[in-house]
Formats: structure tokens, C-alpha cells, sequence
């Protein structure tokens, strides 16, 4: 436990794709529908990054409750979410001089950010440990995130941009799945019912694996509906899934590598999913 609350550990940089994917998958939908606006595509992805660091910096807080933390890890905590919400100050400001360009709805959508973000595990809300995270964060993360990053840049939307954004909101969960996979033991032991705790581990399991298998077919679905042109390079991804598919299986502390390397399989499959739109263009 000791690292766990080191800066660098608690930003969880494998976590950090989700908003640069996203975003970025956004932005380049809009750019290629002809929105060639750099500034605010720049914008939204550093909004998105500095959203996704807040979450991570806070997240830690409810640690605070635990007795048995030394004071130099208590004081790493409070140091931790003042940075986050210095980062969540920064990128609400920078989502204000969006919304004054594109209106209320980009506002809403915002807001909605932001509050799904402070209700991960912040306050009473703290829907993690209602066994809702892997469900809202599919929403959060994913298809919210890329409608966000859209609408900012193009300053309209459709729904061609809701489909294309499914498998992140996918990865997104299955990011989250790991988490809860790896930590299974601790939050049980800490009373956290995360989705994985109130359905158990092997159910957990199940999970992960119908994730990988609905990933998949909704990235075929979208090329037999025109709107991926192309699925060849994402069947490449798979080739990294052997490793964390092997891990659910694993120990304890083998297990604590599950999470990155399902970091890893969303970063490629991201990088290939965008660069699959971006070569299809003329």
C-alpha cells in the first residue's frame, strides 16, 4: 500500500488512454467531416486529460477512513485531491470557453461530466461502491466523452458518432472490470461493494470475457453498417489479449498486472480503431 499513493502511482497512467482516446476519436470524427478547427480539437482533448487525471487523484480519499494509513500517506492523500481538483478547476474552465462557443447543450453534457466524474467515489453518491461503475462509466467514458469532444468541435451532432463511439464505451468498462478484477480480495475485505464483489469473482470473470466477445462484434456490426470501413487491422488487437485473459486465473499478486495490460489491449485496439477511420479517408 505503501506506493499506492506515490503522485505517479495515483495518476494510474494506463488509465490516462481512455481520455485521449476518446476525445481524440471525437475530434477526429469531427476533422474529418470537414470541422478542421485545431484550437478547439487541441482543447477538448486537454480538457478530456485533465478530467480523467481529477478522477484519478481524488479517487483515493475514501482511503482516508482507513486507520491503519501512516500520516505520510494521509498527507499524500490530501496532497493528491487538492492537485485533482486543481486539475477539475482547469478543465471546467476550459469546457466554459467551449460552451461559450457552442451553447447550453455542450453545457449539459458537461455538467454531466463533471458530476459523473466528483460521483465515481466522491461524496454520497460514490456509485463505485454500488456496483455501478462498470455500467455508468460505459456511458461516462465512452459514448459521453466522444459526443462531448464532437459536438465541441463540430458544434452539431448525429448519430453515426453514437454508434462509432460503442466499442470505447466498451473498453471503458472492461478497463473498470479489471480494477475491480485485480482488487477483488481488498474491497471485499474493505466492505466496497464494487460490481465485481456483489456478483463475485468468477462472475467477474464472465464478464470480462462477454466484454472481449460484445467488443468484437460491435466492431463487426459497424462494418456490415458501413460505418467502420474496414475491421482487418482491429482483428490485429487480439493479439495482446492473451496475456490479461491469462491473468484472471492468476494469484493475487500476479493479478496486478491485469489492469495494465488491459490498458494496453484499449490502447492498441484504440489506436487501430482511429487509424482504421483515418486511412479510409481519400
Amino acid at each position: 500500500m505503501t506506493d499506492k499513493f506515490h503522485f505517479l502511482k495515483a495518476l494510474r497512467p494506463f488509465s490516462l488512454i481512455v481520455a485521449l482516446a476518446t476525445c481524440g476519436l471525437g475530434a477526429s470524427l469531427a476533422w474529418l467531416d470537414g470541422h478542421k478547427n485545431t484550437l478547439l480539437a487541441v482543447l477538448v482533448i486537454i480538457a478530456g486529460l485533465l478530467l480523467q487525471i481529477a478522477v484519478n487523484l481524488i479517487n483515493d480519499q475514501r482511503d482516508l477512513k482507513d486507520k491503519q494509513l501512516a500520516p505520510r500517506q494521509q498527507r499524500a492523500i490530501r496532497r493528491n485531491t487538492r492537485i485533482g481538483f486543481i486539475f477539475m478547476t482547469t478543465a471546467v474552465i476550459l469546457g466554459f470557453y467551449m460552451v461559450s462557443l457552442r451553447g447550453w447543450p455542450l453545457l449539459m453534457l458537461g455538467l454531466i461530466g463533471v458530476l459523473g466524474a466528483w460521483g465515481y467515489t466522491g461524496g454520497s453518491i460514490n456509485y463505485k461502491a454500488r456496483g455501478l461503475g462498470v455500467v455508468l462509466v460505459f456511458w461516462l467514458m465512452g459514448t459521453l466523452l466522444i459526443s462531448g469532444s464532437y459536438y465541441a468541435v463540430a458544434g452539431h451532432y448525429h448519430w453515426s458518432v453514437f454508434w462509432l463511439s460503442l466499442p470505447f464505451s466498451v473498453l471503458s468498462s472492461l478497463l473498470l472490470l479489471s480494477n475491480e478484477l485485480r482488487d477483488y480480495e481488498q474491497d471485499k475485505a474493505d466492505g466496497i461493494q464494487t460490481l465485481c464483489v456483489r456478483l463475485g469473482y468468477q462472475s467477474g470473470v464472465v464478464l470480462y470475457y462477454a466484454l472481449v466477445i460484445i467488443l468484437y462484434l460491435t466492431s463487426v456490426l459497424l462494418y456490415l453498417g458501413s460505418l467502420l470501413p474496414s475491421i482487418a487491422g482491429l482483428l490485429l488487437s487480439a493479439l495482446v489479449l492473451a496475456s490479461p485473459l491469462k491473468l484472471l486465473a492468476a494469484s493475487l499478486p500476479d493479478r496486478q498486472k491485469l489492469t495494465p495490460l488491459t490498458g494496453r489491449f484499449y490502447l492498441i485496439y484504440s489506436v487501430l480503431f482511429i487509424a482504421t477511420i483515418w486511412l479510409s479517408q481519400p
